[in-house]
């Protein structure tokens, strides 16, 4: 059993409401980005959607490097 100084759960939740807060985050700076010279015209459906699927992309990786800090830490403490 390894020791550590915070429940594993308190790992898990936050890895969730941080997902989700970065997801929203990240997909607003993504509109930043002018995509619409790659695109045909009338294709903001597409582009949204290709910005949602980056944007869960980014996330979880951003969540997942973070947390995964965070329990190494832990277990060292």
């Amino acid at each position: 059993m390894i020791l550590s100084l915070i429940d594993i759960n308190v790992f898990i939740i936050s890895r969730i409401i941080l997902f989700f807060i970065s997801t929203i985050f990240i997909f607003k700076a993504m509109q930043a980005i002018d995509f619409s010279k790659i695109f045909r015209k009338n294709s903001g459906d597409q582009i949204k959607f290709l910005f949602m699927v980056i944007a869960i992309i980014l996330g979880y990786l951003f969540v997942d490097a973070v947390m995964s800090i965070f329990e190494w830490l832990n277990t060292l403490l």
